[in-house]
């Protein structure tokens, strides 16, 4: 009678044990680069100047000479032709998205507010939805302007070529203006032109903010007709060329209540 072979069942199992943890091992040498987790995308630089061909659309007005200045969270978009400022604090920007809220001032008053979300793409565009009524409602586009690697500099917008800069505001019949002198000093020269500002005296400095194209602005304005307008305004600036170099002043301050905003020149 031939023999029973007990330990073969056993030889089994153990073939089996083992090419089962062969098996396990092998499967954690090997992956898929598939299952890695993206790089995060890095948040977006908004600084800068933003050339005066953009435009809202779907709102109250439609507009389509937007420009804007971006510094330190701060981004005021002027459209010249409406007379309109939109003044807003971005709260956070987080890869290529962002959030903000705005005050949106029509001829230098009557602040609607709104908020904004939408995509920044550094060195190209700002892009966004309004949301909001009347003229805090539309879509915006904005685009960098290729100018942002000339360096503000005092001298730049000095009043030595142009006697005075000067603009329309606030509902002004004639031009409101005032006097850059070689030191960023402002002082105001011509402050009749009717409007809200008729009468107001303003004194501030312009101050070139480094490694940008833009100006940071503060100014104080006094003696406006029954006090209304009198306070602190702060804001940005930057020069632009549009027939000779450095001829436009893009300029906008606001303090909350009213804002003083245009291209001076």
């Amino acid at each position: 009678m031939p023999r029973l072979n007990l330990l073969t069942p056993f030889h089994h199992i153990r073939h089996i044990l083992l090419l089962t943890l062969l098996a396990v091992s092998l499967s954690g040498c090997f992956h898929s680069d598939d299952d890695d987790d993206p790089a995060p995308v890095p948040d977006a630089d908004p600084v800068g100047y933003y050339i005066n061909t953009g435009d809202v659309q779907g709102g109250s007005i439609a507009v389509n000479d937007l420009q804007a200045m971006v510094y330190d969270n701060r981004i005021l978009m002027v459209s010249e032709a409406n007379e309109l400022l939109y003044d807003g604090t971005i709260t956070d920007i987080s890869g290529n998205s962002f959030s903000a809220n705005f005050t949106i001032y029509t001829e230098g008053e009557f602040p609607v507010t709104a908020t904004a979300n939408g995509t920044i793409i550094t060195g190209s565009s700002i892009s966004g939805t309004l949301s909001g009524s009347g003229v805090g409602s539309g879509t915006f586009t904005l685009l960098y302007a290729m100018t942002n690697g000339e360096v503000a500099d005092v001298a730049r917008i000095e009043n030595t070529t142009n006697e005075t800069w000067g603009t329309k505001v606030g509902g002004s019949v004639f031009a409101q203006e005032f006097i850059t002198d070689n030191a960023g000093i402002l002082t105001e020269d011509n402050f009749l032109g009717g409007g809200i500002f008729v009468g107001c005296e303003l004194d501030g400095n312009i101050m070139p903010i480094s490694n940008s194209s833009l100006y940071s602005v503060s100014v104080v304005l006094t003696e406006c007709g029954g006090s209304i307008n009198n306070g602190t305004y702060t804001g940005l600036a930057t020069s632009r060329t549009d027939a000779t170099t450095d001829d436009t002043l893009v300029f906008a301050i606001a303090d909350g209540r009213y804002s003083l905003d245009g291209d001076f020149k």
